[in-house]
């Protein structure tokens, strides 16, 4: 169900009032930056990719369906922006800085840090060779935190597939972790 505030934006902006489609980019523009930041793994490229995905929404706000889930809906059209810009250029990267640190990079000794940051390079590249259907579902469900339901909405697959590519996801990231060392 759409939040009462959105409904409220959402029918000012179909008015003609652009300060409340502005007010929807503010609550949601980190939401939207983060989602394409862990795609696309560059700052700029992730600002043009929001950008451009509220230029989108914005354009279609009209095909919009009340019933929904605002944030869901403009998920979507993110992940979409992602997807078109991945295709076109071939290579994903994800800056090491931004992947998740593990439990198992928590160990305290004075190697510590060094021990971490090799932890984040093996995670990372792990996530880059990653086909994009895992690596979406990566993305959305253990970093994003969403739920399957709200992914089936984005990424317009059925809960069972998605479920599936997760744990596919995360088999094969932890054979290339195991390839590597880093999981025994």
């Amino acid at each position: 169900m759409m939040v009462p505030d959105d409904f409220r934006l959402i029918e000012r902006c179909l008015d003609g009032n652009t300060e409340a489609f502005a007010s929807l980019v503010e609550k949601y523009q980190m939401m939207v930056y983060n989602i394409a930041h862990k795609m696309v793994g560059d700052e700029e490229t992730a600002r043009d990719v929001a950008q451009d995905s509220f230029i989108s929404a914005y354009l279609s706000l009209r095909d919009f369906r009340n019933g929904s889930k605002f944030s869901t809906w403009l998920c979507s059209i993110v992940m979409n922006k992602c997807r078109d810009f991945l295709k076109s250029n071939k290579r994903m990267q994800v800056p090491i800085d931004e992947v998740a640190e593990p439990e198992i990079c928590l160990v305290s000794s004075p190697e510590s840090e060094l021990y971490r940051k090799q932890c984040r390079q093996h995670i990372k590249a792990a996530l880059d060779a990653l086909p994009l259907e895992y690596r979406e579902v990566i993305i959305l469900k253990h970093m994003e935190g969403l739920d399957y339901r709200e992914m089936e909405k984005i990424l317009q697959v059925p809960a069972g597939v998605l479920k599936v590519r997760t744990y596919r996801a995360r088999e094969k990231m932890k054979d290339i972790l195991q390839k590597t060392g880093v999981l025994s």
